[in-house]
């Protein structure tokens, strides 16, 4: 029977740490197989035989199955990360993302694949006026200087609003008057956070939970615009990207 590692996981440094209970048998070795290519990493394990690190970094994109010897594959009870695990591992700039995915059998098995700096979405508010949003720059690293601006683009037309945004590391405090989205014609506004030399769309992807739209809605907000009175309310896009949607009242569909 093989054993069960109770901690499974890939660090900021791109190194995974696998750790048992107990100590595996003398000559034990972890090997890494890249599924479409069929190239190995292998590690063997020393001293009490009860943990390695192997670095990740630089692996091909894809599916890498995780085994021991070649032939038995790893499985675990951890879950692969925790949120606060893939915070850190998105505050450091990189074009590639190591993660560790847990099949519902226990086999352990790493995800590579390509990533680009986003604004990752940890909290909206909408209220009094105000849309005020926060998170994690992510895959960019701290930018260049102090100064950061969300801006909202209208998607069928050239309209923009910005607001300066507060940036204390990768972390951002953003926020937009609904009377500013509301001086437009009715549109659906895109969402972006400018920061040094990135431009980088809000969304929200690390939380493992895929598919918020339909799932994950916010209460609409009523603005006076000249005679008429719009509703602005924020909505995921199929993608999980954050924009706002800007309505007649009379047509608001609950977008």
């Amino acid at each position: 029977m093989n054993p069960v590692a109770d901690h499974c996981r890939v660090d900021a440094d791109d190194n995974l740490l696998i750790r048992w209970p107990v100590p595996l048998p003398d000559g034990e070795r972890i090997v890494l197989r890249h599924g479409s290519s069929g190239a190995v990493r292998t590690e063997a394990l020393t001293g009490d035989r009860r943990s390695v690190t192997l670095p990740v970094g630089g692996l091909a994109t894809g599916a890498w199955d995780v085994l021991l010897d070649m032939d038995r594959p790893l499985l675990t009870d951890d879950p692969g990360f925790s949120l606060d695990g893939l915070r850190a591992y998105a505050g450091r700039p990189r074009d590639l993302a190591v993660r560790v995915v847990r099949r519902p059998d226990g086999q352990a098995t790493l995800n590579v694949r390509k990533v680009a700096p986003h604004a990752e979405v940890e909290a909206v508010h909408p209220r009094d006026g105000e849309i005020t949003i926060t998170g994690l720059l992510a895959y960019a690293g701290p930018p260049p200087g102090e100064g950061a601006r969300l801006v909202a683009a209208a998607r069928q037309s050239e309209g923009t609003v910005t607001r300066d945004a507060r940036l204390d590391g990768t972390e951002f405090h953003a926020g937009l008057d609904v009377s500013a989205l509301a001086a437009w014609e009715p549109a659906l506004w895109d969402l972006w956070l400018d920061a040094g030399d990135v431009h980088a769309r809000l969304a929200t992807f690390l939380d493992d939970a895929p598919g918020k739209r339909g799932t994950l809605s916010y209460p609409r907000q009523v603005t006076a615009s000249g005679d008429r009175e719009m509703t602005v309310r924020p909505y995921y896009t199929l993608k999980d990207e954050l924009s706002i949607a800007c309505h007649l009242l009379a047509e608001d569909d609950g977008t």
